[in-house]
C-alpha cells in the first residue's frame, strides 16, 4: 500500500490486511520532534502505543533506536515494504515490523470510547484533506499536459506549412527539373505541342503515263 507524507495529524500510514480473518486494519505513525506514537484502527477501535516521554525512552532502550526520527524512518520503510505483522488480542494489538533481523515490536492497547471517536475523526478529515490534496495535484498536472500538447501541435503544423511551402518554391525556381509529360503520338520534339509534318513521299507518274498512252 502507498505510503503518504503527512502535513500535521498523521505522518504515514499502510493497510494490512490480517491473513487469518482478513479483515484490514489501518496502521499509522504520528508526528512530533520527540515523541513518536502508533496506531492501528479497523475504524471501529482504536489501538495505541501512548507512549509518553518515559515509555519513549524506554523502548528506544530495549531496541537499539538512537532518535525518534529513526522509529519514523524504520516504520515507513516497513510499511512500504509490507513487512508487517499484527497478532489481535483481546485489548492488545502486538505490531511487529520486520527489518533485516531487527525487528521492532509495538504493544498496542485500545482506546476509550471518547478517545475512539475523537482520533477516528481527526485521521479521517485527515485523509480527506489529502485526497483534496491529490486531486488539485492531478488537476493542475492535467492542465500543464493540455497546454503542452497544444502547443505541440501547433509547432508540428507551422513545421508541415513551411516544408510544403518551400517545396513549392524550389520547384517554382528557373532551371527546376518539372516532371516530364507523356509525348503524344506524333508530336514534334522541337516544339511540344505541335503535329510533326510527314515527310514527302513524292508524285507518282505511274497512272499518267498508262493513261497517256491510252
Amino acid at each position: 500500500m502507498d505510503n503518504l507524507q503527512c502535513h500535521s495529524r498523521v505522518r504515514c500510514f499502510h493497510i494490512h490486511r490480517h491473513p487469518q480473518n482478513h479483515q484490514r486494519y489501518l496502521c499509522y505513525t504520528l508526528p512530533g520532534p520527540r515523541i513518536f506514537n502508533l496506531c492501528v484502527t479497523n475504524v471501529v477501535d482504536v489501538w495505541s502505543t501512548a507512549f509518553n516521554q518515559q515509555k519513549l525512552e524506554e523502548h528506544k532502550s530495549a531496541h537499539g533506536i538512537k532518535t525518534t526520527e529513526e522509529y519514523h524512518i524504520r516504520t515507513r520503510e516497513a510499511f512500504l515494504k509490507d513487512a508487517v505483522n499484527l497478532t489481535v488480542l483481546d485489548n492488545t494489538i502486538i505490531l511487529k515490523l520486520r527489518q533485516d533481523g531487527q525487528d521492532l515490536i509495538f504493544d498496542l492497547y485500545k482506546l476509550p470510547i471518547s478517545e475512539t471517536k475523537m482520533e477516528l475523526q481527526s485521521v479521517m478529515f485527515h485523509l480527506v484533506d489529502q485526497v483534496h490534496t491529490l486531486q488539485k495535484q492531478i488537476k493542475v498536472f492535467e492542465e500543464s499536459n493540455a497546454i503542452d500538447l497544444g502547443n505541440m501541435m501547433q509547432r508540428t503544423q507551422r513545421m508541415f506549412l513551411t516544408a510544403e511551402f518551400d517545396s513549392k518554391m524550389k520547384n517554382n525556381e528557373p532551371g527546376s527539373s518539372q516532371v516530364a509529360r507523356k509525348r503524344l503520338a506524333g508530336e514534334s520534339l522541337i516544339n511540344p505541342g505541335r503535329k510533326r509534318n510527314k515527310a514527302p513521299t513524292g508524285v507518282s507518274f505511274e497512272d499518267n503515263s498508262l493513261d497517256e498512252n491510252e
